[in-house]
């Protein structure tokens, strides 16, 4: 039995989020979590690091969203950075986080190439909770000087392999080093090859690994 056909443990209702999370999950009309969600919610949500071998379609931008802005809503000090390998994918993951935070008085700064950096410079102005973007436009932002890093201390890679491939590997790590020392990371790959357990490696303090891969991909 793979760990995909495990009925999930928990009701969104279970786990101890915010009120207002919990009222846009209803909406959405999610009723069960999905197995990535039901394992990586509760770990999260307790602080700890978590590396999620999962093939898109599994949930998993919830499954970093909902402890990610539950933390932030908590504690107005946090900042998140959230990176993607493609434009499309950040934009789909802030589009989730906007539905999720929808009246918490939490925004957002979307960083990704091919748009204008008008808006994004104002946006960052506005010093931003929650930072999404690509590597190459993160990196771009912080090297006008537009960006500040040593705050965030919440950080999502989400399709690690995938910008691995695409050869941002300096980017990342460049990236990551800028960030809080004292930080929690959440890492998701559809594998865990040397590549991603290098980064994981130096990046990571203690990870939860939770696997859960379907047929999907």
């Amino acid at each position: 039995m793979s760990h995909c056909d495990v009925t999930p443990v928990h009701a969104f209702a279970d786990f101890l989020l915010r009120a207002i999370l919990l009222r846009h999950v209803v909406n959405k009309g999610y009723t069960a979590p999905t197995p990535i969600q039901d394992q990586a919610i509760p770990i999260g949500l307790n602080g700890q690091d978590i590396i999620g071998i999962a093939n898109t379609g599994t949930g998993k931008t919830v499954a970093f969203a909902l402890p990610v802005l539950h933390k932030l809503m908590s504690n107005p000090g946090s900042r998140v950075l959230i990176m993607a390998p493609t434009r499309e994918l950040a934009q789909q993951i802030e589009d989730e986080c906007r539905t999720f935070a929808k009246g918490s008085g939490l925004f957002g700064a979307l960083l990704i190439g091919g748009t204008a950096m008008g808006p994004q410079l104002r946006d960052l102005r506005a010093n931003p909770q929650i930072v999404i973007g690509t590597p190459g436009r993160i990196k771009d932002h912080m090297e006008r000087g537009s960006l500040k890093l040593h705050d965030v201390n919440l950080v999502v890679l989400d399709e690690a392999d995938r910008m691995l491939d695409m050869g941002f590997i300096d980017d990342i790590r460049e990236i990551l080093s800028h960030c809080a020392q004292q930080r929690q990371s959440f890492f998701f790959s559809a594998t865990l090859d040397n590549r991603v357990k290098g980064l994981v490696e130096t990046f990571m303090n203690n990870p939860v690994n939770i696997y859960v891969k379907t047929g999907e991909t």
